[in-house]
This record gives C-alpha cells, structure tokens and sequence, in this order.
C-alpha cells in the first residue's frame, strides 16, 4: 500500500489477509528494495500531482498478470484522478472494473483495441461523479462565507 493510508485501515486489512499474505506499507522511494511481482496494489490518496504520477509510475507495473489494482480518492481528488487517468486509464494493461464511492478498481489486463474503447467509455462516465464531488467541495467551502456575509 502506499499514499496517506490511515492507521486503522492497515490494521484491518491485515487482519482480514490470509495466511502467508504479507501486506506491506510502503514509501514511494522504497519500491527499488522489493522483489517479486505485486498481486494486490492499493494506492491511497496522494496530495500533489507529481507524488500521484510517481506512484502510478513505480508500482502499477509490478502487479501481475490478472492482479488487482484498488485506487482511494480516484474520481474525487483532482491530481490523482489526472495521474490515473494518464498513466492507467489510458494504458491497455488495466481494464477499469468499477467504482465504489472514491475507490475505483482496476485488474491488470491485455486490452484490445475495442475493449480499450469500452474501458475509456466506462472511465469518462466517472467524470459525473467527480464534477458532482467538485461543485459540493466548493458549496461546502463558499458556505460559512455567505453565511457571514448576510450577517
């Protein structure tokens, strides 16, 4: 796992793993001293753009074939929706399954051409959701203003 992963989340994943199941925590700086290929990548958020495509740089690529790719603040905060949808959702080794709230979920795949297609079709309808998160962002900030500036 990497990005800003709360304490608790950890911990529950942890306990939920199998036997023999590592899970690791990890900085963006660490991946150079990892062995083997990655069957489950969790990405947590990350604030700025560079650290959110440095971490869809480093890692994606190490998770084998079939693998899974889960995605926290995907469609809901903009440098990482921008860095995952550059570097995965424009590549043909992911094919997006889905999203629940802001964890979107992808599997390591060899895409064609058509099923490229469909993927980026899927992809875009996301971009609702995220408009819908960004107008309530700036509702709930302008709020406490226009409160104050009626007073």
């Amino acid at each position: 796992m990497t990005g800003n992963v709360a304490p608790d989340a950890v911990a529950a994943i942890r306990r939920g793993a199998s036997p023999g199941v590592d899970v690791l925590v990890v900085g963006t700086g660490e991946i150079a001293s990892l062995e083997g290929s990655i069957d489950l990548l969790f990405i947590g958020p990350a604030a700025p753009y560079s650290v959110a495509a440095e971490l869809f740089g480093r890692w994606p690529g190490r998770v084998a074939p079939g693998g899974l790719l889960f995605v926290h603040g995907a469609f809901a905060a903009p440098p990482l929706t921008a860095a995952l949808l550059r570097a995965i959702g424009a590549s043909r080794a992911w094919r997006y399954y889905g999203r629940e709230g802001a964890l979107a979920e992808y599997v390591r795949a060899d895409l064609t051409h058509g099923e490229r297609v469909l993927d980026a079709i899927a992809q875009l309808a996301q971009l609702a959701y995220f408009t819908r998160r960004m107008a309530q962002r700036r509702l709930k900030r302008e709020a406490p203003r226009d409160s104050v500036d009626r007073a």
